[in-house]
């Protein structure tokens, strides 16, 4: 099996992703690596602290980004307060969209609550239209396609109408929060913001995952979003 690497760099938030995923490891019985940056290795998740040695204290270290959107294996920023570092919440959130990266985010969020014990909330953010009321979307298909993809594992559901980094700050109730990489290299807007407000460790899942008690989850077709009525 291969390892969980924590990427070292010296500073304080380094001691936090090796707790972590000292936890993380115990839990699917994996051996812990450290490395630098720039080391080549192979790994089955990749951790960081969100604050290296360099960079702005209220921004993220300088090689969190390369890390995490250049790995070929899911990737997790420690960063938030101490009771959603420890899992003392008990709830892992997944954070959709409707696009591709839904399957892998949700099938990676049930892994994680079950091998923790948490429950699983769905969440979808999108602001309202500022064009005009009578044509703003009707995103619940987004949370009814989710629902399709967990195949009726428990979970919560929640639409948000608020921008996608307002719905991140607020998820202070939660251990982790599950994103996808988005459509570039670099990290997609949604990903990124993310990575900046969550109050809570955030795991970018870059391959989807196989759910032992339920196969391996399924895209449906995309459907166009139904619009609202006068």
């Amino acid at each position: 099996m291969e390892p969980v690497v924590v990427i070292a760099d010296g500073s304080p938030w380094t001691a936090e992703a090796v707790q972590w995923a000292a936890s993380h490891a115990k839990l699917v019985e994996a051996e812990v690596e450290t490395h630098w940056p720039e080391d080549a290795f192979h790994a089955q998740l990749v951790v960081v602290g969100y604050q290296g040695r360099t960079g702005s204290p209220l921004g993220l270290g300088n090689h969190v980004l390369y890390v995490v959107c250049a790995a070929d294996c899911d990737a997790v920023v420690v960063r938030g307060t101490p009771d959603a570092r420890h899992g003392m919440h008990g709830r892992v959130t997944a954070l959709v969209s409707g696009g591709p990266d839904d399957a892998g985010v949700l099938a990676r969020a049930v892994v994680f609550a079950q091998s923790r014990g948490a429950t699983l909330r769905v969440l979808h953010a999108a602001p309202m239209s500022v064009v005009r009321e009578d044509l703003d979307e009707d995103h619940s298909w987004v949370l009814e396609r989710s629902a399709e993809l967990l195949a009726g594992f428990p979970h919560t559901a929640v639409l948000v109408r608020r921008q996608p980094h307002e719905a991140i700050s607020r998820c202070t109730d939660t251990d982790l929060i599950v994103v996808g990489p988005g459509e570039t290299r670099s990290c997609g807007a949604v990903t990124r913001a993310a990575l900046h407000h969550a109050p809570c460790p955030v795991l970018v899942a870059h391959r989807p995952v196989q759910v032992e008690h339920r196969g391996v989850l399924s895209l449906p077709a995309p459907r166009r979003p139904v619009r609202t009525t006068v």
